[in-house]
């Protein structure tokens, strides 16, 4: 359940052990410019880590429902790609303390409709200063984000923004909030979350895009009486 760096010319350990994972950890990999250590584990769960001081950075990322075997972290290190014994593979976010707006911003024109747009994994992700600006996806085609996150996520920083599909269906998120309920017939397949940009085989994709939430839940229904 732990990771630990050595001296590969000494043998010796450095610094203190990785802990955090509650299960196996089944891989391990540096990210190119050496900063960062991201690992796979048992528990379901990737991790990311600061080599220099050893702790964890951000959340551990959610959404495999089997153990994850394989870790890597794309060239330009704001992408972590991971296989699971699920037999899904999944890209993500690897971005930190970041919002992700502006990236969506930039390439919902280009993405052509009903999600066929494939991502490229390497590619580098522009991102504005503020939590308050960011997007909450479970598509792999951005047009479909919830774009009006600013209630939902008020009090919140971005490393705060995990979303947990609960036993009972429903997807949990920041301040344990309830934000959608999921059929049971669906659950397994959907393979999306906000850290998560694109997964193989594709599973269930959501339009979240004219979702209403929050305290305007209500826009949803209007009295015929009224009309």
């Amino acid at each position: 359940m732990t990771v630990r760096l050595w001296d590969a010319v000494a043998g010796k350990p450095i610094g203190e052990l990785l802990e955090g994972h509650t299960d196996m950890v089944w891989s391990v990999s540096f990210s190119p410019g050496g900063s960062r250590i991201v690992t796979g584990s048992e528990d379901k769960t990737i991790r990311l880590w600061d080599v220099a001081t050893g702790q964890p950075v951000g959340q551990p990322l959610r959404g495999h429902t089997a153990g994850v075997n394989s870790v890597f972290v794309s060239r330009d290190e704001t992408r972590i790609i991971s296989s699971s014994w699920d037999g899904s593979v999944r890209v993500w976010y690897a971005v930190i303390g970041k919002s992700l707006q502006k990236h969506a911003e930039e390439d919902c024109s280009a993405f052509p409709p009903h999600g066929s747009y494939i991502p490229d994994p390497t590619a580098a992700i522009p991102t504005s200063n503020t939590a308050n600006d960011a997007f909450i996806s479970y598509s792999s085609n951005l047009t479909h984000s919830l774009r009006d996150t600013a209630e939902l996520l008020t009090g919140t920083s971005y490393d705060d923004h995990t979303f947990v599909l609960r036993e009972d269906g429903w997807i949990m998120g920041p301040n344990r909030r309830l934000l959608f309920w999921v059929p049971p017939a669906s659950q397994k397949a959907l393979r999306y979350n906000p850290r998560t940009t694109f997964a193989i085989p594709r599973g269930v994709e959501l339009d979240l895009s004219r979702m209403a939430h929050g305290t305007h839940w209500q826009d949803c229904y209007k009295d015929s009486s009224l009309r």
